[in-house]
């Protein structure tokens, strides 16, 4: 059974700084099941950081539509491999610009962006990130990562949205190099599943308190089920999600029949 049903939640904190972030959902396709989301975040402070996420967004955006298009026919865009192949080409055009723009300003390096990108397509999620963003499936009551944080073990509360730069350095953030590192994962999508994307990295707490959030809803019946379920799992999981950048919930199914 193809699951062609996606319920949607979408989250920025009131306290977060909307000159400093954005997020996008889209379908490029323009078919059932199909749902891209992503969001970028300044690396750091100041008006330079201001125009590189948001070049890296609109960029990001401007490449995934171009590989569409280029591809033959939509059902081919539906693979792994030409998925993947979108996300990499995506994320390759957000880097180029901001990477050019920080050079035409003789700011080389200094105009960062972080990230992150995720594709559903029907039965299959493939997700990148270049930044400090985080992705997490909860399935059968389990909670998996699909990357490593790279501050791992040094969290002890809420991450920053701002990465101190005595450890940035162990990041790859948009724009900083004339390429950059991109982290992708796939994995095959069941019903019921559920992706939540976070602008920022998770600590061990943080991911404990989201793991029984999701459990907690979980066991509720749908009907009682908050419409605004993102924004009580925000304040769940973070001490301070006001200042959360962004942060999107999809889950899947169960199927259903469209009628137009």
């Amino acid at each position: 059974m193809t699951v062609t049903k996606l319920d949607t939640y979408f989250y920025q904190g009131k306290k977060a700084v909307p000159e400093l972030s954005s997020y996008v959902g889209l379908n490029p396709g323009m078919s059932p099941a199909h749902f891209t989301f992503a969001g970028a975040a300044a690396a750091r402070e100041g008006l330079g950081s201001q125009v590189a996420y948001r070049l890296a967004i609109d960029y990001f955006v401007a490449g995934l539509i171009e590989h569409y298009n280029l591809e033959e026919s939509a059902s081919s865009f539906m693979s792994e491999e030409a998925t993947m192949n979108a996300l990499q080409h995506a994320f390759r055009n957000a880097n180029s610009s901001v990477y050019s723009f920080s050079h035409k300003l003789a700011a080389g390096g200094r105009l960062a962006a972080s990230l992150v990108g995720v594709v559903f397509q029907p039965g299959r999620l493939a997700a990148a990130r270049a930044g400090s963003a985080s992705v997490y499936l909860f399935r059968n009551g389990a909670l998996l990562p699909f990357f490593e944080s790279a501050l791992a073990g040094e969290l002890v509360g809420d991450a920053p949205e701002f990465i101190p730069e005595d450890i940035a350095h162990r990041i790859s953030f948009v724009g900083v190099q004339s390429l950059v590192d991109v982290e992708i994962a796939s994995v095959e999508l069941l019903e019921n599943d559920i992706v939540c994307v976070f602008s920022r990295p998770l600590s061990p707490l943080n991911e404990t308190l989201l793991l029984e959030a999701l459990q907690a809803q979980e066991s509720q019946s749908t009907k009682n089920r908050n419409e605004n379920r993102l924004d009580l799992l925000c304040k769940d999981v973070f001490t301070e999600s006001e200042t959360l950048s962004f942060a999107a919930l999809v889950q899947l199914g169960p199927d259903s029949i469209l009628i137009r």
